[in-house]
């Protein structure tokens, strides 16, 4: 049985064994190291026997509520295949006067059927594959997040039209009332403690809720509320709105 050892890009076709435990053949042959090998190797059954276990009474029990429960041996052996070249592709390096191959874990291959040209072949397939996927994956990504923005950004419009309709039907109903308040106002003789606090001109009329202080007239206590953060005069509470106060 011979091994192409790919080392430095050059082929060559030479004798290798196996070793374990330590054991170094004779200096005609290439010394393959499996210790801290990872990778599959290429083997060919020759041997395979499955012998069933009979089960118990509990086997259906043990089963239902996860135990693990053998259901039969499996006896197998298998060999490298006979009068087959092997590649190997790894870190050589002499130990002894005797050439090493050991595997690396950066490697794709270690011990394979391939050839060298057939593991190019098989690798440029999967670069394919991982550079379409990419592309295919980055694609979808892109859609989605165009999809999520294009409908956070029509969510964002038709809230900023509904605010503006609501601010101008605010802005018309406080005018209404800003009119009707200015109408109904008394600016004759007012007596001191009925004054407004704020334009010491017109009654007192509007009491601020939650304080409940009724300090204002009803023109003052609109453009009150209509500041940012609308607080009473006298307490500086933050209030919510304001009550207009009729006389019985």
């Amino acid at each position: 049985m011979a091994i192409n050892c790919i080392v430095q890009y050059f082929v060559t076709n030479v004798p290798f064994v196996l070793v374990d435990g330590g054991r170094w053949p004779h200096s005609d042959f290439v010394v393959v190291n499996m210790d801290g090998s990872r990778h599959p190797l290429p083997l060919t059954t020759v041997f395979h026997q499955l012998q069933p276990i009979t089960a118990s009474p509990y086997t259906f029990l043990q089963a239902l509520f996860g135990h693990e429960y053998p259901v039969g041996l499996l006896d197998e052996e298998k060999i490298l295949p006979l009068g087959k070249d092997i590649t190997a592709v790894g870190m050589c390096s002499f130990k002894k006067g005797i050439p090493e191959i050991k595997s690396c874990k950066d490697l794709p291959y270690f011990l394979s059927d391939m050839t060298k040209d057939q593991m190019i072949v098989h690798l440029a397939f999967k670069s394919k594959i991982l550079l379409w996927g990419g592309i295919a994956c980055g694609s979808l990504s892109i859609g989605i997040l165009g999809y999520a923005v294009m409908r956070n950004w029509n969510r964002w419009k038709e809230w900023r039209q509904n605010r503006q309709l609501q601010q101008q039907r605010q802005a018309a109903i406080s005018d209404a009332d800003t009119q009707n308040a200015a109408e109904e106002e008394e600016t004759g003789d007012v007596p001191d403690g009925e004054l407004c606090v704020i334009c010491l001109m017109r009654r007192r009329r509007s009491a601020f809720i939650p304080c409940g202080h009724l300090v204002c007239c009803q023109l003052c206590a609109i453009s009150v509320e209509r500041e940012s953060t609308p607080k009473c005069p006298v307490c500086r509470q933050e209030i919510r709105n304001s009550v207009r106060i009729y006389d019985s």
